[in-house]
């Protein structure tokens, strides 16, 4: 008989938690939206109405929150642990460059030569990359001795379902892509492939 007590006990509290969460979150009813209910609603204003919606709706509530509270508990642990992870939304796949996505091995310098930036208004500098010259210094830091670079195209779908090309070079090291620089990320329509 003690578990029951200590069942029930762990019940009332769990149901003095949730009431007074719900009083501290709820907004009350504004006089215009009040209203508004009681003309699309006229039971609103009957006294039946008032006593099942005010006493016994929110004492049944109370009953079956105390009774089944474990459930109630697990929901609500559920609940927060999934926003924490993906603050509400669905998580992106992160891309990533697969080996069937390689083309061919370069050079640096056969990747410069490629990707010398020719613009007639000269707006962009005369280097590979163009605007981009710093970054792709940056990402040759990385390049370690006996790494290869590789060009790279990729289909790729994101979460949404969006689809999308990307190409670039990829740092390859012991057979397995690495870091990776896109030279191309571009949206496809959904018949694309």
């Amino acid at each position: 008989m003690i578990y029951l007590y200590g069942y029930l006990g762990i019940g009332i509290a769990v149901l003095a938690v949730v009431y007074g969460a719900h009083r501290l979150t709820k907004e009350k009813e504004s006089e215009s939206l009040r209203e508004l209910l009681d003309a699309v609603n006229p039971d609103r204003k009957k006294l039946s109405f008032r006593i099942l919606n005010n006493i016994i709706a929110p004492v049944l509530a109370a009953i079956l929150v105390v009774a089944v509270w474990p459930v109630a508990v697990y929901m609500k642990v559920k609940e927060m642990l999934q926003k924490k992870e993906s603050n509400g939304f669905p998580e992106e796949r992160e891309f990533a460059v697969e080996r069937e996505h390689l083309l061919e091995r370069m050079t640096v310098q056969e990747i410069e030569m490629r990707e010398i930036v020719t613009d007639p208004l000269q707006a962009a500098p005369e280097l590979p990359f163009g605007h981009l010259h710093a970054a792709w210094k940056d990402f040759l830091k990385g390049h370690a001795e006996g790494g290869e670079l590789w060009s790279f195209s990729a289909l790729w779908q994101t979460t949404w379902g969006r689809k999308e090309l990307r190409s670039g070079y990829v740092l390859v090291e012991n057979g397995s892509p690495g870091a990776h620089f896109l030279t191309v990320w571009k949206d496809l329509p959904d018949d694309a492939y």
